[in-house]
Formats: structure tokens, sequence, C-alpha cells
């Protein structure tokens, strides 16, 4: 028995759909707000994002952009570094190395070797040995072991001063992407010439 509709529930499914008709304007009007806020929202936060990016990619040359660097604060640039920094920090400021030697101690290359000190002179405002040593030593010597241990990962701030070439040393992992000396690798290197 199939069913059939009255006249009446007819009626009141006509009503239900004139009313839902009617309170589409409405909600296309709501919905074009939200939108439009959406929009709002969405090119705001493009906009923020673009300053970001364009503070990262900045011209250090300028003077404003060394003096917002300068400002950081040298705790903070101590801080704010990793311990492969450190390490080329302690290396050319304690320990008086040139980049060659860097990058040999470091396994890298000299211009890798160089962009860690080059990052320490963009955060420090200056490439001058000079003022880094006469701005960082005061606050080297301030700083307990253990605070400096923590913001280098792991390196002990007399690192570079006590550094045996002799034997392996127990922080080359913060430094250098293989776990073997790079003096040994370069001394069993020289025995292989020397030997053939």
């Amino acid at each position: 028995m199939s069913e059939f509709y009255e006249p009446k529930d007819r009626n009141k499914e006509l009503d239900d759909i004139k009313s839902l008709i009617a309170d589409v304007p409405s909600a296309i009007e709501e919905l074009t707000a939200e939108i439009a806020s959406l929009k709002l929202s969405v090119f705001q936060q493009m906009e923020d994002m673009k300053s970001i990016i364009r503070f990262s990619m900045r011209d250090i040359s300028r003077d404003e952009s060394k003096d917002q660097l300068a400002s950081l604060g040298d705790f903070n640039v101590l801080m704010v570094m990793t311990s492969k920094q450190h390490a080329a920090m302690q290396m050319w400021l304690f320990s008086g190395m040139n980049m060659a030697d860097m990058a040999r101690r470091m396994n890298c290359s000299r211009n890798t070797a160089r962009l860690h000190l080059k990052s320490l002179w963009t955060k420090m405002g200056t490439d001058d040995k000079h003022e880094i040593s006469r701005r960082l030593l005061p606050l080297l010597e301030k700083v307990t072991d253990s605070d400096y241990a923590e913001w280098s990962g792991g390196l002990p701030k007399n690192w570079a001063a006590t550094y045996d070439g002799g034997r392996i040393d127990p922080y080359l992992n913060l430094y250098v992407k293989s776990k073997e000396d790079t003096y040994e690798n370069r001394n069993k290197d020289q025995a292989k010439v020397g030997g053939v």
C-alpha cells in the first residue's frame, strides 16, 4: 500500500520550503561577512609572514640591522649560538686558529667554518676579533660552567684551551658530523701516503 500525501501535509512542506528560501539571503549575508573576515585575517597573517621573511633576509650591511643585532645583548648572543658556532668561536678567539685549521678540526670546508664564525660576527654586529674578545671574555668569566654548557649544547667554556690533539675529543659529536677525530684521520691518511 503506497502512501499518499494529504494536501495539508503538502501545504506544510511548501511552507517549510518557503521559509527556508526566505532564510537563504540572510544566510548568504552571514557567509559573505565571514568570508570577508577570513580574507582579512589571512591577509594580515601574510603581511606578518612577509615582514618576518624580510627581517630574516635583511641586508646585514645596513647600519640599522647591525644596531638591532647588537642590541640583542652579548649574553643573549651566547645563548642563541649553536654548538658548532661555540666551537668555532672558541677556536678563533682562544686558540687563534685560522680557517684551514678550524675546517680540518671540524671536518668541514673552510667556507663552512667561516659561516659558523660569520654567524657570530652577525650576532655581535662586528667582525673585529679584538672587539668581540673585549665584549665576550668578561661574560665568559662571569658565566658558570653549567650555564655555558647548557647554552653551547654541552661544550665546556674552556674546551679550546684544554683540547689535546693527540686524543679523541669527547665533545667531537657536538661540532663534527663524524664521530671519529679528524686529526686521527689526517694522521692515518698521512701514514698511508708516507708508507706507499
